[in-house]
């Protein structure tokens, strides 16, 4: 997938509303409604940092509706959408629950590396056909 990445930071950025910087960040969060997420910008596919809800708002679907939208447009602009799936903090979902969480969203996992495993939608550029991984529905 080499599709229009300038087009779809765009879109997201047009229906986000940048966060409030905080001293101990420096990632750009951005809200979409009570979810606030860092997206980047690679040459060949968008970059899901962090995503995170409000805390008065979990558990009520909000990040799962914003990743379906990211889903969504990265379709839309034949974009592959990374994610790092990597725990901050013991604030949200632990590790074994957020792999879980994206799988169900047909995120495939990769932990074929270092460091925290990777998410990719559809899938990890060249491997077509890959499955979501058994061990994580």
């Amino acid at each position: 997938m080499n599709g229009d990445v300038h087009g779809a930071m765009q879109a997201w950025q047009a229906h986000t509303v940048p966060a409030e910087v905080t001293d101990r960040s420096m990632l750009a969060y951005r809200w979409f409604g009570h979810v606030r997420a860092v997206l980047e910008a690679e040459s060949a596919y968008l970059v899901l940092m962090r995503i995170e809800t409000d805390r008065d708002w979990r558990g009520q679907g909000e990040a799962s509706a914003v990743l379906e939208w990211l889903k969504a447009l990265c379709d839309r602009h034949g974009v592959t959408l990374l994610g790092q799936a990597n725990v901050d903090d013991e604030s949200g979902l632990g590790q074994t629950a957020l792999l879980h969480w994206y799988a169900r969203h047909g995120f495939r996992i990769d932990d074929s590396h270092q460091g925290e495993p990777l998410v990719w939608y559809p899938e990890k550029p060249g491997t077509p056909g890959q499955r979501p991984d058994p061990g994580h529905p």
